[in-house]
């Protein structure tokens, strides 16, 4: 078993923004949806993890950057229903990370670039388009998919 919970999968998320007011995304491939699409930084939460524990794991696992806990504030609660399975994701935005951001998993991501938040990629993740207009305005918890 690979640590996450096969009934009810929650997820850590990353809010990296920029001086320009653009956020990183990756275009995903070979992963079991959305490929193609560009999507938020990061990945399934694990048995005995802390979503803010998963958040900085996905930092250092897919962008090779280091985070601080104490950094991490969270920006936005999505409960979000896809077919069967229905999980909560939670999205952060780092105050600062240390690194270079780099795509460590070309296997599941082909690019990485900034988009700025009003200009937003057409082949995006819905549910990530989704979260990313309710931080936009303020909005701490969403529904998607139901």
């Amino acid at each position: 078993m690979d640590g996450r919970c096969p009934m009810f999968p929650n997820f850590a998320l990353l809010f990296l923004l920029n001086t320009q007011q653009e956020v990183l995304l990756l275009r995903r491939i070979n992963t079991p949806f959305c490929n193609g699409f560009y999507s938020l930084p990061g990945g399934a939460i694990t048995l005995g993890e802390t979503a803010r524990q998963a958040a900085m794991r996905e930092g250092t696992n897919s962008l090779g950057i280091i985070l601080s806990i104490d950094d991490l504030e969270c920006v936005h609660v999505m409960h979000r229903k896809c077919n069967d399975p229905e999980f909560f994701a939670c999205i952060f935005r780092p105050r600062s990370w240390q690194g270079v951001l780099n795509n460590l998993e070309p296997e599941r991501h082909d690019d990485l670039r900034w988009f700025n938040l009003d200009k937003l990629p057409d082949n995006m993740v819905p549910a990530h388009r989704h979260a990313l207009e309710q931080i936009k305005h303020g909005i701490f918890y969403s529904e998607h998919g139901w």
